[in-house]
């Protein structure tokens, strides 16, 4: 088994087996949850033996933390992606939701998986996770900071930005990524009514 700390990328995210694999146990996680997932369940889903089965996950937990990680990891990726861009802060913060947004409706069912089962995750691998969020949202509070200062709008403190952040976060409930709504039209329409609000006259 790898140890806890080795990355994604370094733990066969190349792998065909593997990625089917995660695809079955995400799908499983979903429908029984994490504690009612047994070990005969994943070997029936990913249709390998248990050796087998233990050589692709490592452990059941191990599994839990690598698609959460991932998906993490994959946001915390397109978000550095956007500020990278040269943009106003309005701009940046228009992009930072669509690239949220995107992966929600590409990954539907892993996130169901991440936000749902995170809690039984070990310390460590908690630790892990929260750091790649606490960088996400450090981002966002960057961007916010940014416009702030430049007097597009009002500060926010760290309340009102995770409030932005569930707001966005929340579509992922009731999205339909073959519409009538493209994630990046909700995305836009979420930053406009947080940066321009609901006044008669905005």
């Amino acid at each position: 088994m790898s140890d806890a700390g080795d990355s994604i990328d370094e733990r066969a995210g190349e792998s065909p087996t593997r990625r089917r694999v995660l695809d079955a146990i995400t799908r499983l996680f979903v429908e029984k949850g994490f504690h009612a997932t047994g070990v005969n369940d994943m070997t029936i889903a990913a249709g390998l033996g248990k050796g087998a089965l233990y050589y692709h996950i490592g452990s059941k937990e191990q599994v839990l933390f690598d698609i959460s990680m991932e998906l993490t990891d994959g946001v915390l990726r397109a978000t550095r992606s956007v500020i990278e861009t040269p943009g106003t802060p309005e701009e940046h913060s228009r992009g930072l939701a669509r690239a949220l947004l995107r992966d929600h409706a590409a990954n539907g069912e892993g996130w169901i998986v991440a936000v749902r089962e995170a809690r039984f995750l070990s310390p460590q691998h908690q630790q892990q996770l929260n750091a790649a969020r606490d960088e996400i949202e450090q981002i966002w509070r960057d961007v916010f900071r940014r416009g702030a200062d430049a007097g597009s709008w009002r500060k926010l403190d760290s309340i009102e930005v995770r409030g932005v952040l569930g707001m966005i976060n929340s579509a992922r409930r009731w999205m339909d990524p073959r519409g009538p709504l493209s994630p990046d039209e909700i995305a836009d329409r979420y930053i406009a009514l947080v940066l321009h609000g609901i006044g008669r006259d905005c």
